[in-house]
């Protein structure tokens, strides 16, 4: 049984995903565990094999396609791509050598494969670029020699165009395409993602532990999470009570 229809195809999902996979699996499992419990002869068969339980993990809707956290990481992520991919570019040049250099000045990956990755991914960007294009009706994409400008250009574009993007049933395969870039450039870079560090005090443990997650949401190290929301609000109780204490201090 799948996870919903209507679910956010985006990492919101992450967990309901490997859940329902999990319940296939014991579901196949236990069809194979019946047809053995069958073959026994009754008499000396042990207790019927129970049936796995679906699993109660929550599923976040689409909006209607994608949650609007998953919207805005594919936003951060899209945006992050030409930042990333002038990274490794720079590094063919000998700007960033120094810096994309592993042990003994060895680079980790190759110019070829730069070369032939920010080509593929120029190529998926101008894809979807024209076929959003011809379906919205607009003029044809001005053609660019391929390099930094074209690609930046295109990024561009895209971030212009993707809220009414994200809203149409073909964007998954984009939005899901835009995060598996963003990771594949992240590696090649060598580039750690932008400090996703919260400033605020755990609700529960009070320890400053707290991360945003790729899925939007807000994980201490002792496990409790926050949505945006929620760690909206906590910083504005906390920033409150801080205020407070100043004034009273003083």
């Amino acid at each position: 049984m799948p996870i919903n229809p209507d679910a956010c195809p985006g990492p919101c999902n992450h967990r309901a995903r490997q859940a329902w996979n999990t319940y296939d699996t014991a579901q196949t499992q236990h069809t194979a565990d019946m047809a053995a419990w069958l073959d026994i002869p009754g008499d000396d068969r042990p207790a019927r094999p129970a049936p796995p339980q679906p699993p109660t993990t929550p599923v976040t809707p689409g909006a209607p396609v994608w949650d609007h956290r998953c919207a805005r990481v594919i936003r951060e992520a899209l945006a992050e791509l030409d930042d990333t991919a002038a990274i490794l570019a720079a590094s063919i040049d000998g700007h960033r050598g120094a810096a994309m250099a592993g042990p003994n000045g060895v680079k980790p990956v190759d110019h070829k494969t730069i070369v032939e990755s920010l080509d593929e991914l120029f190529g998926d960007l101008v894809e979807v670029e024209d076929q959003w294009r011809q379906a919205r009706g607009y003029r044809p994409r001005p053609r660019r020699a391929r390099g930094a400008h074209a690609r930046a250009a295109c990024v561009s574009w895209l971030l212009d165009q993707l809220d009414d993007l994200l809203l149409h049933p073909g964007s998954v395969e984009f939005g899901l395409s835009v995060l598996r870039w963003q990771r594949r450039l992240r590696a090649m870079a060598k580039v750690d993602p932008a400090s996703r560090r919260s400033p605020i005090a755990c609700p529960r443990c009070r320890e400053r532990q707290v991360s945003r997650r790729e899925d939007g949401y807000f994980e201490c190290v002792c496990g409790r999470l926050l949505t945006q929301g929620e760690h909206d609000r906590e910083y504005a109780r906390q920033a409150d009570e801080h205020e407070q204490q100043e004034a009273r201090a003083s």
